[in-house]
């Protein structure tokens, strides 16, 4: 590269307040109070860089500056053919890496791979299938984030997509398949209100579910209810995950991953003779209509039996999971066991259980306190004064 002309030393000194020397995307600016200010303003793969390096009087000089146009070119350099190294020589559409992340996480036993599936088919491939992988940024996910509300999409929803897109970028960089990542902005979703239900309305919903037509609803209640699993992971439950000696049921399948889920004895011994004289590998909760051989999803039942237990709440089989949590806490279980019954990936998941049990004991304790002493029925009146 050959030298600069325009900034050097000579030229610099000689520019009066306000003024300003430019060369190769680095500025450099006198400013009023005599110091100069170090800047680059620069196009990398199509986007405009305008970011301010530093002050002379803190240190800065010309040389800060070329490195960091350095940088942002060869950030250029390594994501024009999408990868780090050298195991592939073509850029990947965003289509194409899905299908290769999919298939990298069904050999390496990959969680939740249906519905990471799903995502991508459904969404992620329709709207960012055609852009390269590697060329992927923050712009492309809000024009993204935009289709999907227009679409009637929640913040829920876009969040759980974009969860599915950043695991395969992530996992593409651990590969050593990507350069970098894109941000791309987390929806903020309102705060939601925890459902769950009482000790009386969970055995008029086991009640409900006895006699319902389907002879799944029954066992589908009692498993959600004492294990709060996820409805997913208790459709994927066979004759041999259950170990009723142990009170173990072994999870093959569920976003947590493979584990050990404890149950207590009313459902151990309940499972024990459904079971009994099953094949191992039977679906505890089997459809001979379904491809899988077993039930898709249980809402449409688990929905009658609601509406016939009487219970006017918004309640779906994810509601079971909250209850068993929710009981847990008031029976005095800690975050930590209940982070480890339920499978949840962070202690502030199993915190928010706890932390309702201790308000609703605090309130207990209130009520108690200001009610052990009398209280006066009537609060006093002023005397009025004679006119």
């Amino acid at each position: 590269m050959s030298a600069f002309l325009k900034l050097v030393r000579p030229r610099m000194r000689a520019l009066a307040a306000g003024e300003s020397l430019s060369e190769r995307g680095i500025t450099y600016t006198r400013l009023a109070n005599g110091d100069g200010r170090w800047s680059v303003n620069v196009m990398v793969n199509r986007r405009r860089h305008h970011q301010v390096v530093g002050l002379e009087s803190e240190g800065y000089t010309r040389t800060q500056a070329e490195a960091l146009v350095a940088s942002l070119r060869a950030t250029k350099r390594a994501s024009a053919h999408g990868v780090a190294g050298s195991r592939h020589n073509a850029a990947q559409t965003v289509s194409q890496a899905a299908d290769e992340y999919l298939q990298y996480l069904a050999g390496h036993d990959g969680r939740d791979l249906d519905t990471k599936a799903r995502r991508f088919r459904d969404h992620l491939k329709p709207h960012l299938g055609q852009k390269q992988v590697a060329r992927l940024t923050d712009d492309d996910w809000l024009a993204y984030v935009a289709k999907r509300k227009a679409e009637g999409a929640s913040p829920a929803t876009i969040n759980r997509e974009r969860s599915a897109l950043l695991h395969m970028l992530n996992t593409m960089r651990r590969r050593k398949l990507l350069a970098a990542v894109p941000v791309l902005a987390r929806q903020a979703e309102p705060e939601g209100k925890l459902v769950y239900l009482t000790p009386e309305e969970s055995q008029r919903l086991l009640d409900a579910a006895l006699v319902d037509q389907s002879p799944l609803a029954h066992p589908f209640v009692m498993v959600t209810l004492f294990t709060g699993l996820r409805h997913s992971a208790a459709l994927n439950l066979r004759a041999g995950d259950v170990d009723a000696d142990r009170r173990i049921l072994w999870i093959r399948e569920d976003k947590a991953g493979r584990r050990e889920q404890p149950m207590p004895q009313i459902l151990a011994d309940y499972l024990a003779e459904l079971v009994s004289g099953m094949e191992p590998e039977a679906f505890i909760f089997a459809s001979p209509r379904a491809k899988s051989g077993r039930a898709y999803q249980m809402n449409a039942i688990f929905a009658r039996c609601v509406k016939r237990a009487g219970i006017a709440k918004h309640c779906t089989p994810h509601t079971m999971r909250h209850t068993a949590a929710t009981n847990a806490a008031h029976a005095g279980l800690d975050a930590a066991t209940i982070q480890t019954m339920g499978g949840w990936k962070t202690r502030a998941m199993a915190e928010r259980y706890t932390h309702a049990a201790s308000m609703r004991d605090a309130m207990d304790a209130l009520q108690g306190r200001l009610t052990s002493r009398p209280v006066t029925p009537e609060l006093p009146r002023p005397v009025s004064k004679p006119a």
